[in-house]
């Protein structure tokens, strides 16, 4: 299960524990529409052989354009963001495992937050003043995701 409580305790193995974890959740990274656009166009176009499997060959190429585009960004499809009074960390995600490095850390003081609802999801963008870097992730606040405890409970420490 990942309740916040466990998403924190995942984030400090990973971590360290040199710093107590406020808050940790589960974000995606924000799509990049036209590489999945691609990646579904091109798999679709791969696989063919009618509905079912246009229909396999989108989805798996629409995944592949997420993984490129993540991986073309240094980051994975799937983070765990782990909130501290100082950092904002951005671990890997393995489902079913859960992080196992720290992909970026930004510094809450240089650090601008900006979260914009997006349907039932909630869009986290965060820009560092001092190097410039930024990342844009994706999170939930719907009550049926399994997810949007961890998430609103990030959202909530970085706007504390």
């Amino acid at each position: 299960m990942n309740d916040p409580e466990t998403l924190q305790a995942k984030a400090a193995r990973v971590l360290g524990g040199g710093e107590t974890i406020l808050a940790a959740g589960i974000f995606g990274l924000q799509t990049n529409y036209a590489a999945v656009t691609v990646g579904g166009v091109v798999g679709s176009s791969l696989l063919g052989g009618g509905v079912a499997g246009g229909a396999l060959g989108n989805a798996a190429g629409m995944h592949a354009g997420r993984e490129l585009d993540a991986e073309s960004k240094g980051v994975t499809v799937r983070m765990l963001v782990a909130v501290t009074a100082t950092h904002i960390h951005v671990l890997d995600w393995v489902t079913g495992s859960g992080p196992t490095r720290e992909l970026r850390s930004f510094d809450r003081s240089t650090t601008c937050v900006e979260v914009k609802k997006f349907g039932l999801s909630r869009r986290l963008h965060l820009q560092d003043k001092a190097s410039g870097e930024a990342l844009a992730l994706t999170g939930s606040a719907s009550a049926l995701s399994a997810e949007a405890k961890g998430d609103k409970g990030v959202f909530k420490a970085l706007a504390a």
